[in-house]
């Protein structure tokens, strides 16, 4: 009796498994199609997102007059806007691949997306300390903000971004480590410290956006009642509107990548890697925003694209001319014509 007992529940189990098994295939069919749609999504805005930022990064240094503090640290932001994009595409090495590669290319994208972060947020409030200096010091800006010292605090940026979105690595190398575990396991089991760095240096760097461009506001309030523009707009707060709008494209884009990571349930893998579509979105729109708010930036842009018309110009007349060249050769130079009938 016990045994027709043992084989009934494991016949039922293996059924159950085999239920769960075919639920699993139905919903795994069922969500290639939408995991294909949104892998194409993230792979268009990463696309975007590179050549957005370099194309920027070509009018910075190649078509902007004077190369300003604020173009220096917005190289920052782009370069940090571009590392994003690289790292989203690490999202998809270990696809396929047993579990430790799975778990290395996760450390892996996890490190090389905080280190964006923290070197976005670090040039985004030294952007916003260069508005306070402008404001409150205007006539030691220039002594201040020279093009070393700007150097010097974007390599020091990116430093410690580096050092702060890797400092996992450097945990489960000091720390002790099982036997049975990889050095990949036990960098992941660091992973949340970086990620507990990463979000400080988040709350930090928009509580120091709040005071800074808040104090501006107050001071320039007076002065721009008198700078009003014949549009409506008002010159002096022009730098802080742009930096408010990058701190809001900032928030708006890691923020919700930040809380997910914090996320500790089933659906936590889901819901970072729908999150990842906002920092795309946020690294494509950067560009757009201060270049479409910054007068160089914009007489940048418009002499790249006349450049690309006058080139475009030569082009279609060098296919004119070879067109009419070709109609030339092909008219007959025998004595038959009239010209030379009449010589003749």
């Amino acid at each position: 009796m016990t045994s027709t007992h043992l084989i009934i529940s494991i016949n039922s189990s293996s059924t159950v498994t085999d239920a769960i098994d075919a639920d699993r295939v139905t919903s795994s069919s069922g969500g290639r199609g939408g995991w294909l749609v949104f892998q194409t999504v993230q792979t268009t805005l990463t696309v975007l997102a590179l050549s957005d930022n370099c194309l920027s990064l070509l009018v910075i240094y190649g078509l902007v007059r004077r190369l300003t503090s604020p173009l220096r640290l917005l190289t920052s932001l782009s370069l940090a806007d571009m590392l994003t994009a690289w790292a989203m595409m690490t999202l998809y090495l270990s696809v396929g691949n047993s579990a430790h590669h799975v778990t290395c290319g996760d450390v892996i994208h996890t490190s090389l997306l905080l280190s964006a972060h923290n070197a976005a947020a670090l040039s985004l409030t030294s952007l916003a300390a260069s508005h306070h200096i402008a404001t409150f010091r205007p006539l030691h800006y220039d002594s201040l903000l020279t093009a070393r010292r700007v150097s010097v605090t974007i390599a020091t940026v990116w430093t410690l971004s580096g050092l702060l979105g890797h400092v996992q690595f450097v945990m489960a190398a000091v720390g002790e480590q099982a036997s049975s575990e990889s050095y990949c396991d036990a960098v992941a089991r660091h992973s949340h410290t970086a990620l507990v760095v990463s979000t400080l240096i988040a709350v930090a760097s928009l509580l120091a956006a709040a005071v800074i461009y808040t104090s501006i506001v107050v001071y320039l309030r007076p002065v721009d009642a008198f700078t009003q523009q014949p549009d409506g707009r008002h010159r002096a707060t022009r730098g802080v509107v742009t930096g408010v709008l990058l701190f809001s494209c900032y928030a708006l884009a890691w923020l919700p990548y930040l809380a997910a990571r914090q996320i500790q349930s089933s659906a936590g893998h889901l819901v970072v890697n729908l999150s990842g579509t906002t920092l795309l979105v946020g690294s494509v729109l950067n560009p757009v925003i201060y270049g479409t708010r910054m007068t160089s930036l914009q007489d940048g842009y418009s002499r790249l694209w006349w450049r690309a018309v006058d080139q475009l110009r030569a082009l279609w007349s060098r296919c004119r001319q070879r067109s009419d060249d070709q109609d030339i050769s092909r008219q007959p130079t025998t004595p038959l014509n009239q010209l030379s009938s009449v010589c003749y």
